[in-house]
């Protein structure tokens, strides 16, 4: 009896440690740009209210996840939603210095100069439609836990 009442504790000690990992939703998309797939581009999730933002950066077939600073995934919320690319990402790209779609931190300061999100580097150019770049302007917005990969569809008109 004492065993089976160990175990049973145990178990729901394992329930409550994994249920309560405090770690985000995966959240998995795809960027098109008049329906191509857009490569190399910064998806950011602004948290409505407090809460942290979470960040991915697109592989060659446009598709990202996302994550925060700390973990995988995005907390539960609404969220506005931007996407830049500039021409110094790509060439801090091409450099070799971060490989592709897997969002690290030195490319994230390079996409934006250091200055953060909504913001182009001085002296580069955006290579997508500026109104996506800063939360005020986008027209993007997203709930986590979403149901299944989201689209985001940019137009360049």
């Amino acid at each position: 009896m004492t065993r089976q009442v160990l175990s049973l504790a145990a178990l729901l000690a394992l329930a409550v440690v994994v249920g309560c990992g405090g770690g985000g939703h995966k959240v998995e998309g795809e960027v098109t740009l008049d329906g191509k797939p857009v490569e190399e581009a910064l998806v950011t999730f602004l948290p409505d209210g407090t809460g942290e933002q979470a960040f991915g950066v697109t592989d060659s077939g446009g598709k990202f996840t996302l994550r925060t600073a700390k973990q995988k995934g995005a907390p539960p919320g609404n969220y506005k939603v931007t996407v830049t690319k500039t021409d110094k990402g790509q060439a801090f790209q091409k450099e070799g210095k971060v490989a592709p779609g897997t969002g690290g931190s030195d490319y994230v300061k390079a996409m934006t100069g250091g200055k953060g999100v909504g913001t182009t580097p001085s002296g580069s150019k955006s290579l997508l439609p500026e109104k996506y770049a800063t939360p005020k302007t986008t027209p993007l917005t997203a709930t986590v836990p979403t149901s299944g990969s989201m689209k985001l569809e940019l137009t360049s008109k």
